[in-house]
């Protein structure tokens, strides 16, 4: 046999182990294929922490929240980059802020720097001092400290969704189990009191918010149960206290003198003046008993409704979110669990809200440091746009109102308070 006959035949011998070879590794190649694939799924989801490196505490976004003595609220929000850079945008009022700075680590701590003519002077040279693993504080001002936490945008969204299950099902077991309301509004704002005084709230509208809330739902559970619906200065007492409710923050807008603020101070007093029907007030005979204001039309509510979204956007930047989901629940409430029953239901869920973030801030605070905040898109138009927006609804709802009231003429399928009852 020649050479060329026995590497013929060599080949020839080895080729069924070749074919089994492909074989082995087809089966093993989709095996191969998952893997790397997960492989590269678990490095982007947990990237190694070298690639963060540069970060501070290996995170991209930190904010910050800050409430005047007279109740104005600020947001400080900080993108921090690998490279050096900083960007920040910072929401106050009617204005959205922007500017960019550089970023160095001082040990633990960060040192920002930027033109001290920019957007936001007071961070041109300010100092970001470590006061735990994830927390940072800065003095924007003499006397003030801000404290920055981490912030995850879908953690922060979820939040926002459990904050809406909370006050919306709390309302609902405070209306229907007699038990509920007394332990939420009578115990709980008593018990709670030292996780209070760790919330970091310092303004005086902050708690005084948090236990006129407070003595209104226990005022409204009172009237349910213990027969103050027999009483004509009880049905007027509900309507001072929703007014009283609106009237301070009206004062807050006039105090704060920009037009979009005293535009909306301006649909608030007339939010106030077509409060109507409260002698018919009632507690519903049929169980779980509930205060029903019967007068109360819809065409009011949604005119309250966008009238304190637009005051709590313009004054409260860092809790702007919180209060469309604490406006949205009440009146869904009323419009699709029970009608008549907004009044209660507002009560019941501000307070709820009130002693939430309350405790909440102290908890997520020294816990889990983490900030729930979420700046919404922020600027002079869209602040002046929301304004009219409020003004307009309640100047025509009080129009038609008045108009009624003077002349006796209403329209014919648009409820302004001419019925007794709209239930």
């Amino acid at each position: 046999m020649n050479a060329l006959e026995k590497q013929t035949r060599n080949c020839h011998l080895r080729a069924p182990q070749s074919k089994n070879q492909v074989l082995e590794i087809g089966k093993i190649a989709p095996y191969l294929a998952k893997a790397l694939y997960y492989s590269f799924l678990l490095l982007l989801l947990f990237p190694p922490a070298r690639l963060f490196a540069q970060l501070p505490s290996q995170h991209e976004r930190w904010i910050g929240t800050w409430e005047e003595e007279s109740g104005k609220g600020q947001v400080y929000d900080f993108r921090f980059r690998s490279d050096g850079e900083l960007r920040v945008e910072k929401s106050t009022g009617t204005e959205l802020l922007k500017q960019n700075f550089t970023w160095t680590a001082q040990g633990p701590d960060l040192q920002i720097r930027g033109d001290h003519l920019g957007a936001i002077p007071e961070l041109s040279d300010a100092r970001l001092i470590q006061a735990g693993e994830q927390r940072y504080l800065f003095t924007p001002y003499p006397g003030e400290t801000i404290q920055v936490r981490r912030s995850f945008t879908v953690v922060s969204w979820l939040h926002a969704a459990f904050l809406f299950c909370i006050v919306f099902l709390g309302n609902e077991l405070c209306r229907r189990y007699r038990l509920a309301p007394y332990i939420v509004y009578f115990v709980l704002p008593i018990v709670l009191i030292p996780i209070f005084l760790h919330s970091g709230f310092d303004s005086v509208f902050r708690w005084t918010k948090l236990y006129s809330a407070v003595v209104g739902a226990v005022f409204f559970t009172i009237f349910r149960f213990h027969g103050l619906h027999r009483f004509r200065w009880a049905k007027i007492a509900v309507a001072v206290i929703l007014a009283v409710n609106i009237l301070e923050a009206c004062t807050q807008d006039f105090n704060a003198g920009h037009v979009p603020n005293l535009l909306n101070a301006c649909a608030g007093l007339l939010n106030i003046v077509t409060i109507s029907r409260w002698c018919g007030l009632k507690r519903d005979e049929a169980t779980p008993h509930d205060m029903l204001w019967p007068g109360m039309t819809t065409f009011w509510i949604v005119a309250y409704d966008i009238w304190n979204i637009t005051f709590v956007y313009l004054n409260f930047p860092n809790t702007v979110l919180f209060t469309m989901i604490i406006v949205i629940a009440p009146t869904l409430a009323a419009f699709v669990v029970k009608k008549g029953t907004w009044m209660q239901a507002r009560a019941y869920t501000l307070a709820i809200y009130m002693i939430y973030i309350f405790s909440l801030k102290a908890v997520a605070d020294h816990f889990f440091n983490l900030q729930f905040t979420l700046p919404l898109p922020r600027s002079g138009a869209l602040a002046l746009l929301l304004a009219l927006l409020s003004l307009s609804t309640n100047l025509i709802y009080a129009i038609l109102h008045f108009r009624w009231r003077f002349t006796g003429s209403s329209p014919t399928r648009l409820e302004i308070g001419q019925s007794e009852s709209v239930l």
